[in-house]
């Protein structure tokens, strides 16, 4: 880098395309994603949104997902969202993270197939949207299967840490 006569940092040519090729690798590359998911029915929309490829993912019983467990992701947003006072945020407003409808997604070893976990709230919403949203996502192939355990259902308690 060198600087401008304002004293500002500039990047060579060589230095620009460093910068570019390291921001490549933080580009969708379109392969199938595991991860955790909250779903904000008012919307149609995701949030807390946790995933990776479903080929970096580690098959446990013959399913693969995401190691991280939706009470801990809750529990680390909601100490972010009261440190910096931001009350607008859902993860501030919001204790209990089974007060909102959430899921996650399996690659099943067997079968080769991807299934999401959800609970009965899938029954009152557009599904078709749903699929959508989640096909473009988690770069889910059509044929995914949703599958409502109660485990995911509004309010649902029992620890995550048993699975």
């Amino acid at each position: 880098m060198t600087k401008d006569n304002n004293g500002i940092n500039r990047t060579s040519e060589q230095e620009h395309h460093e910068l570019v090729d390291a921001m490549k690798g933080f580009m969708d590359n379109g392969k199938p994603k595991v991860g955790i998911f909250w779903y904000d029915i008012a919307n149609g929309s995701l949030f807390g949104v946790e995933k990776i490829d479903a080929e970096q993912a580690v098959f446990v019983n013959g399913k693969a997902t995401i190691s991280k467990l939706h009470k801990t992701y809750w529990q680390k947003q909601h100490h972010r969202a009261e440190a910096k006072g931001d009350t607008s945020s859902i993860f501030y407003a919001e204790h209990n993270y089974t007060m909102i409808p959430r899921g996650r997604i399996f690659l099943d070893e067997a079968t080769d197939r991807f299934y999401v976990c959800v609970g009965h709230w899938l029954n009152d919403i557009d599904q078709e949207h749903f699929r959508e949203v989640l096909e473009d996502e988690f770069n889910l192939p059509e044929d995914f299967d949703l599958v409502i355990d109660y485990h995911w259902d509004l309010g649902h308690g029992w620890s995550e840490e048993l699975l």
